[in-house]
Order: C-alpha cells, then sequence, then structure tokens
C-alpha cells in the first residue's frame, strides 16, 4: 500500500521500518523538513556539537551495538565535516548511513551561489562510503533507504549515504515504506570446504589469526571450538581483539611483532587460517608477518580476499559459518590435533609480552582493566597509551575494544564513547585520548552533559604530540617544531561545562577515578598528567 508522504517524513518513516531507534546529527535550514518529522517519531535525536562528533557517535554506536549507525548531516560543510568519521568508519569496516540534504534539485552540483553549495557532493562522499545516491523524488525515498541497509548489512559492512534535495524533503509524494528485507550472508561452498579439511589434516603446525570480520559475524564460539580440536593458537589484530577471550588458553592476542616470540612461533607453522582480516600493512609491519604458504583467508570481501597475502585456498563467506562448517567437518572426520599445548601458548604468550613496547605504561593498562568490567567498553584514540593497549590491554567480549585503526583519526574517543553508551547503556563505557586528540572534538563534553551520557573521559595529558615528538627525537636529530602544546585546566573546563571532574595523579587513583564515575549519572572527565621523556 502507498500513502502520501512528505519527503522528510517519508524519511524518517523509512528508518523507523529499517528498526532505527537513534540518530546523531545538527539541525539546519536544509534538514528541518527532517527535523520536523522526528518531533512525530520515536526515534531518539542526539544532538552534537559538530558534524565530525555526530559521524563518530553514529561510529561508536554501531560498533557497540552491531546495527548501522545513522547521522543526519546537513549539505555542504555538513558534508565536508562528516567526510572524516565516515573515512573511518569506511577503513574500520562499519555501517554509517549519512542521511543529507542538499540544495534544489535543479542547482545541485552547479556553484549558482546558493546556501552550503558544493560542486560535487555525491562525489565527496563517493571516496568515504560503499555505495550512495540521490533521490530525485519523494516516490524514491524508502526504496533508496532500504538499498543503503542492505549495502551496510550485506557483505562487509561500510557506510552509505543517500541525499535528498531540499525540494524533495519538502514535497508530498505516495510512498509504500517496508523495512528492507534481510539478506542471509554468503555460505561457505562444500567442495572448498572439503579441500580445506584436507589441508588441515595434513598439517601439523596450526595457527589461526583474527581480524575485524570474525566479530563481525558472531564467530567467536564455532572460533574457540576450533582452535581447541585443533590445539591452534589464535593470533589477532587490534580489530580482532575480543574474536577470542584473553582468558581463553589458546588467545596469543595482539602480540606478534617481528622477532618476538609469537613471531618465532608463526615460523614454525604449516598452516594459517586467516578469519576476517586484510592483514593490512600496519598489523602485519608491511606483510612481513611470517605466514606459510598453506594459507586459508575466510572473507566475505572477493575484494579483499587475494590481497596483500595470496592465499593457498581462499573462501568468499560469512566467518562464524564458515567456522562451524570448518568444526562440524572436522568432528564427522573425527578429526583432532593438539599443534601446541595450551601451556606452550601461553608461555609464548608471556615471552612476547616481555619483549614488546610499553611495559612502562603496564600500570595504566592494568588499571583500566581493573576498573572496567569483562563486558565493559573501551573506547580509544590515537593516543599512546592506546598503542600500547592495543598489545597489552586483555579483551574478553567481542564489541568492548575500540581504535580507530585504519584511518587513525584523532578526535575520535570522545563523540565515538557516547555513541557506544547510546547504544548499550547497561554497559560500563570509557573514553581515553591524549591531551591533543581530545581537543579535536571536546566540544562534545557539551553533548555529554546535555543528555546525562555517562562516561568516565580520560585524559593522559603529557602537554605534546607525543608520537609526533618521538619520531622528532629519534629520526630528526631532536629538532622539535609544532609539538608541545598550550593546553586549559582540562579540570575548570569540564566543570565550566558542568562536569564532573578530577586529576589523576597515578594508577592508583586513576581506578578509583573511573569506578566513582561510573556511579555517577553524568560524565566525568579524569585529566591525568603523565611524564614522557625522549631520548
Amino acid at each position: 500500500m502507498t500513502t502520501r508522504l512528505r519527503g522528510g517524513v517519508a524519511a524518517v518513516k523509512a528508518l523507523e521500518a529499517n528498526g532505527v531507534d537513534t540518530v546523531f546529527g545538527i539541525p539546519g535550514v536544509h534538514t528541518l523538513e527532517i527535523y520536523d518529522a522526528l518531533v512525530d517519531s520515536p526515534i531518539k535525536h542526539i544532538l552534537a556539537r559538530h558534524e565530525q562528533g555526530a559521524g563518530f557517535m553514529a561510529d561508536g554506536y554501531a560498533r557497540a551495538s552491531g546495527k548501522p549507525g545513522v547521522a543526519v548531516i546537513i549539505t555542504g560543510p555538513g558534508i565536508t565535516n562528516v567526510s572524516t568519521p565516515i573515512g573511518e568508519a569506511y577503513t574500520d569496516s562499519v555501517p554509517v548511513l549519512v542521511l543529507s540534504s542538499n540544495v534544489e534539485r535543479a542547482w545541485a552540483d552547479k556553484m549558482l551561489g546558493h546556501l552550503h553549495d558544493l560542486s560535487d557532493q555525491l562525489g565527496v562522499m563517493a571516496a568515504v562510503t560503499k555505495w550512495n545516491d540521490r533521490a530525485l523524488d519523494v516516490q524514491s525515498i524508502p526504496s533508496l533507504i532500504n538499498t543503503a541497509f542492505r549495502n551496510m548489512t550485506f557483505g562487509r559492512p561500510r557506510p552509505t549515504h543517500v541525499e535528498i534535495p531540499l525540494d524533495v524533503l519538502a514535497e508530498f509524494g505516495e510512498v509504500s515504506v517496508a523495512a528492507s528485507p534481510a539478506i542471509k550472508p554468503p555460505v561457505p561452498d562444500p567442495q572448498t570446504i572439503n579441500i580445506t579439511l584436507d589441508a588441515i589434516e595434513s598439517s601439523s603446525r596450526i595457527v589461526i589469526y583474527c581480524g575485524g570480520g570474525a566479530m563481525h559475524h558472531g564467530a567467536r564460539s564455532a572460533i574457540e571450538s576450533l582452535a581447541e580440536r585443533l590445539g591452534a593458537p589464535v593470533l589477532t589484530s587490534a580489530m580482532g581483539k575480543g574474536a577470542i577471550s584473553d582468558r581463553h588458553p589458546l588467545s596469543l592476542g595482539n602480540n606478534w611483532e617481528r622477532g618476538n616470540a609469537v613471531d618465532e612461533m608463526l615460523r614454525q607453522a604449516d598452516l594459517a587460517i586467516v578469519f576476517g582480516s586484510k592483514l593490512g600493512a600496519q598489523e602485519t609491519d608491511y606483510q612481513r608477518m611470517p605466514l606459510p604458504e598453506q594459507l586459508i583467508r575466510v572473507e566475505i570481501d572477493a575484494d579483499e580476499v587475494l590481497r596483500n597475502y595470496e592465499p593457498a585456498i581462499p573462501i568468499v563467506a560469512d566467518s562464524g559459518q564458515t567456522a562451524s562448517a570448518l568444526l562440524a567437518g572436522l568432528i564427522e572426520r573425527d578429526i583432532s590435533k593438539q599443534c601446541w599445548t595450551a601451556d606452550e601458548v601461553q608461555q609464548t604468550r608471556t615471552r612476547a609480552l616481555e619483549q614488546c613496547w610499553g611495559s612502562k605504561q603496564q600500570p595504566y593498562v592494568d588499571a583500566l582493566r581493573n576498573a572496567i568490567p569483562d563486558d565493559g567498553v573501551l573506547v580509544n584514540d590515537m593516543t599512546m597509551m592506546a598503542y600500547v593497549n592495543n598489545r597489552r590491554y586483555p579483551v574478553y567480549e567481542p564489541r568492548t575494544f575500540f581504535f580507530p585503526s585504519g584511518y587513525g583519526t584523532l578526535g575520535y574517543a570522545l563523540p565515538a564513547a557516547i555513541g557506544a553508551k547510546v547504544a548499550c547503556p547497561e554497559k560500563t563505557v570509557v573514553a581515553i585520548m591524549g591531551d591533543g586528540g581530545f581537543q579535536y572534538t571536546m566540544q562534545e563534553l557539551a553533548t555529554a552533559a546535555q543528555f546525562g551520557i555517562n562516561l568516565p573521559i580520560v585524559i593522559f595529558n603529557d602537554s605534546t604530540y607525543t608520537a609526533v615528538k618521538e619520531e622528532q627525537a629519534a629520526e630528526h636529530d631532536r629538532r622539535f617544531i609544532a609539538v608541545d602544546l598550550k593546553n586549559p585546566d582540562f579540570v575548570s573546563l569540564a566543570r565550566a561545562y558542568g562536569i564532573e571532574a578530577v586529576r589523576a595523579e597515578s594508577p592508583e587513583q586513576l581506578q578509583s577515578a573511573i569506578e566513582a564515575a561510573t556511579e555517577r549519572s553524568g560524565p566525568t572527565l579524569i585529566d591525568t598528567p603523565i611524564e614522557v621523556h625522549f631520548n
């Protein structure tokens, strides 16, 4: 059945039909028809203070919930502002829908002096989305939004964008609104599974590697059972932390570095099974990770499965279903192995942690882990403590460790943590950042305050861009330039927003401050001064 609706109402009804309960954004004159429709909608709107913040909030919501996040954005500067967080979501495979406006159809892309003109808005978003399109009439709005949801949720999850010009939002049209039909993820080919089982049966030293795709598809239980059946150690990328519990005796964590104990173990392997990872340059040190020639890659994205490392057996399918099929095949064939003992795996993990960078920061890592429950979410910014956490912070549950891995965007943590807490209000969510990165999006303190977001916000404060300064010290003979910061008093800044704020002078004080913050009804800023010495 069709109903006569205004364009803005049709857009909101389509969001409702696809299960959206929250959107993030900032209203503008070009999106008022959408906002007027939200007045009568059960969808909750979270008001950001910058479009970049709205995009990161939608990202954090999606990572925490597993559902697409939604940002409502004006044309022109709104689009260019949101393109940074959408670029982050694109590189990290996070489903975020940007619903934007544009000037009237007749004037779009023509640069005739209309407010918020942009010469090629779809072109801007094409660089950072999996799919994007423009609605040219009211009737097409629901179908385009449904297409956006299908693209976000089928195959590799990535952002999408639907643009609705100002006059289309204001017009009436006969529309049919229904949810996008669910599409089952691709299943592994049975013949390929049998070939893979043959390879496993003839191997004696098997390792498993998990990227972010191993969590997107709920593969954890099957991967853990597969590892146990084979006595196979499980290594993860930063995005894959949580694909297996770091308490599991076969977990190596994200602890590979060239020449360390995990590297030695990989060099002994004669077969590796990789679930949902691009095996990118950062994680493999430019493809120097020593994976065996007998490489099985399970990847839902056909474009990714042959990149970086060419597999002996490529499997384009869902990670969870593939792990389950392999496990069932092993049981049917009565194949089990003990490639390594749990003691050997744990000894390797311990040696790797002793060798890896960041031991001086371990007390702060322990403080964070002790203060955050097993199912609590730690949202990291691009900061030195986060780089330490990538190796040293143990993760016990999926979707509880966020890091802006691909794009590496400063300012990610605060707004993404707000989105995560909105998605999972019953969970503890903690954001950590450096003093430099905090100032990219610190205006979102106002959002946290306005909506009473219970969120400990930890600033590791050394008044410098530490990573850059360390590089200048090591590679440029200590010729420091543009890295030292004149910071505000962060405690006073938070209090100006009406936010509780404290200073933590030690790891012990940090743990206590986080624990106290989780008991409050709103946000708490925790300024944590740290010393960094440059050699």
